[in-house]
């Protein structure tokens, strides 16, 4: 029903740089150390990365992190015991964080395979283009008002926390807005280490607590696009869908939200 893709293919590998650092710099220090060296380097790559999924599961509460976070660290038990040297070694302890292991993993597949921690700022520009067709006078660089609503600041505030938890966006809070932020795989990263503390050269879209909604569009996101859409459509297009989102959420019906942005098609990777 949403498949029809107006975004250019994903070939990002951004998701798969720390499984990539963590073999590399393994297998270098097993070359020149040896393998219980290697082994320790990717046990604590994997403990400093449990450190940065808990700090995503402190920005966004999506509950899916917990489990993230404790594959992460009975994987890294389980490694740092794992060189050839401790084979004979293992102890019950140990064996049962390799149980733990494998069944957090498997609930880790299954989250994933389901979407529930990816973020969705691919499926969000492909909900804004859907009903725009026309090709035309292409980007410009500044936010355009695109119209007003009627949610008091608590309903903004409540469905800030509900983006949040689902990686539909970010958000930031001012004194009279909330500016909403969808962040597509591979780009969280900046946000969740706090080196973004701002939403500057980003895609947003605001809610003012006087009911104007303002949307900006960035050109790295319009250039995503197979085609130059027309630009102020775009963004009324953009604006409109969380309106859409806001009043959906009102009704108690979350979960037709992320039904929609499973039906764009969107691989899990992207």
């Amino acid at each position: 029903m949403y498949a029809i893709h107006k975004l250019k293919p994903d070939r990002s590998i951004t998701g798969l740089i720390p499984a990539i650092m963590a073999l590399t710099g393994g297998a270098i220090l097993g070359i020149f150390f040896g393998a219980t060296v290697a082994y320790a380097f990717i046990a604590i790559f994997f403990w400093i990365f449990a450190i940065y999924t808990f700090t995503a599961f402190i920005k966004t509460m999506n509950p899916g992190f917990v489990v993230a976070v404790l594959y992460q660290v009975f994987a890294g038990i389980v490694v740092f015991t794992s060189p050839p040297t401790r084979l004979g070694e293992r102890s019950s302890a140990t064996m049962f964080a390799t149980l733990c292991t494998i069944f957090f993993l498997v609930w880790l597949i299954y989250l994933m395979a389901t979407k529930k921690i990816k973020w969705r700022g691919r499926e969000v520009l492909e909900l804004a283009a859907a009903s725009v067709d026309e090709i035309g006078n292409g980007y410009t660089g500044r936010p355009l008002p695109v119209g007003k609503t009627e949610f008091t600041q608590h309903q903004i505030m409540e469905f800030a926390e509900f983006a949040r938890r689902n990686l539909i966006a970010v958000s930031y809070v001012g004194k009279d807005r909330v500016v909403f932020v969808p962040v597509m795989t591979g780009r969280e990263f900046p946000f969740i280490l706090g080196l973004k503390g701002d939403y500057i050269g980003e895609t947003w879209v605001a809610f003012g607590f006087d009911g104007n909604i303002t949307v900006n569009i960035s050109h790295r996101d319009y250039l995503e696009y197979r085609e130059p859409l027309v630009f102020d459509q775009l963004c009324e297009s953009l604006g409109n869908l969380f309106v859409e989102f806001m009043e959906i959420y009102q009704r108690g019906e979350g979960v037709r939200i992320i039904d929609r942005m499973n039906a764009v098609g969107i691989g899990i990777f992207s």
